[in-house]
């Protein structure tokens, strides 16, 4: 008597895995465990070679859904397709989650030691991974990965990351900067499995897809929420390296990055220079307002780092510097900021003045051409002079120097 639905449904278990067989498919049968799991199987040949395929499990298909892949499976064995090995060999290929590690802890730490990726980039990526790539794609083969299945990912945060506490729960679209970055991550990862011979060169599944439309941010810091911001900070009860380096990135524009960077070595308090080894355009050389060098020489020095973290010769962490920001707009009563906005605010200010572009620029540090590049050289003067009227004007928004004091060590600096 061959296998029927009622037979395949009333199927009981025993006290050992046994095997009840079709009569229709030769060699199709039904596997009930002693456990009571039923699945259906294949015993077939390839190449004089025997075979036994787990088709599927018999309440995820029916009776006639297992015929007919049966049929599939031994048609494709007379044409020498041996599918059992096919499927084990697909098995055995990684997962994205077994290809992230290995890019996590391979690649990146690689890039780290050739000075080609920042620390902040690093952590970036890892955080990237862990909130999106991993919930979405990690268990999938890194070769049956497919472009909808990265649009997908983009268009809504995984269900996991809103039980990390992630402020974008499953449902609501990433914002288009968020999805950018990590449709940029994506495609670098799966370039990496390719060169890895994890996937056919060519088929990477984030190629295309579209970016994200942006909107540009144009928030800038008035005059008035600038006083009331130097005034929190000045009263604020908090890590007085976060304190400096917010001043700091207000007086001078630069990336808070690049104030983190810091280090006592690379500031000269006579000619208001400070040397820049590692940023976005490469080394780079940056005078100081005097204002900020004010601020510089009455901050101490407990170590190797301007803005210390608990070990005085480790950075102060991004993360800290931008809680004690957020702190000071809260006492301040300002709404919709960020440390970056104190960048752009100088930036604003600067332009309000009337300078050229490539001067703003230069001030500010921006990636440019080669041509751009010989402007910074030649800059001189010009640029220092705009750094100090700058840093002045912001201090003096900010209440955070006397301009008595601010004039007194500017005496004798050398320009240019």
């Amino acid at each position: 008597m061959g296998l029927t639905e009622k037979r395949v449904r009333d199927a009981k278990a025993s006290e050992k895995t046994r095997f009840e067989w079709d009569d229709h498919v030769r060699g199709l049968g039904l596997r009930i465990t002693h456990g009571g799991a039923k699945s259906f199987v294949l015993n077939y040949r390839v190449g004089g070679a025997e075979r036994r395929l787990t088709i599927g499990r018999a309440k995820e298909m029916s009776l006639a859904e297992a015929r007919r892949r049966a049929i599939e499976v031994k048609e494709a064995a007379c044409r020498g397709r041996d599918l059992l090995a096919e499927t084990r060999q697909r098995e055995a290929e990684p997962t994205v989650s077994n290809a992230l590690d290995r890019f996590l802890t391979e690649y990146v730490p690689r890039r780290r030691q050739l000075g080609l990726m920042a620390e902040s980039t690093a952590r970036k990526y890892s955080l990237q991974i862990e909130r999106h790539l991993r919930p979405a794609l990690g268990k999938k083969r890194v070769r049956d990965v497919v472009q909808a299945d990265v649009e997908r990912m983009l268009r809504s945060a995984p269900e996991d990351t809103r039980k990390r506490g992630n402020k974008n729960p499953k449902g609501e679209p990433i914002p288009p900067i968020q999805a950018n970055r990590v449709r940029a991550l994506t495609m670098k990862f799966f370039r990496k499995c390719e060169d890895w011979g994890l996937r056919e060169q060519g088929t990477n599944p984030a190629r295309g897809v579209e970016k994200a439309r942006e909107e540009a941010r144009d928030r800038t810091l008035s005059a008035e929420e600038l006083a009331a911001l130097g005034q929190a900070l000045a009263n604020l009860e908090a890590n007085p390296g976060g304190v400096l380096a917010i001043r700091l990135a207000a007086l001078t524009g630069l990336r808070i990055g690049e104030i983190r960077s810091m280090r006592w070595d690379d500031v000269d308090m006579q000619s208001g220079a400070l040397v820049l080894p590692k940023t976005k355009t490469g080394r780079r050389k940056h005078t100081l307002p005097t204002a900020a060098l004010l601020l510089l020489s009455k901050a101490p020095r407990i170590g190797e780092c301007v803005v210390p973290g608990r070990d005085p010769n480790t950075p102060l962490d991004d993360r800290a510097i931008r809680r004690v920001f957020e702190k000071a707009c809260d006492v301040a009563g300002i709404s919709g900021a960020t440390v970056h906005d104190l960048r752009r605010t100088v930036m604003t200010q600067a332009a309000a003045l009337g300078v050229s572009a490539h001067l703003l620029r230069d001030m500010v540090g921006h990636k440019t051409t080669a041509m751009a590049d010989r402007y910074i050289r030649n800059a001189g003067e010009p640029l220092t002079e705009l750094r100090e009227r700058m840093g002045a004007g912001m201090a003096a928004m900010m209440g955070g120097a006397e301009p008595a004091a601010v004039a007194e060590i500017g005496k004798g600096r050398r320009r240019g």
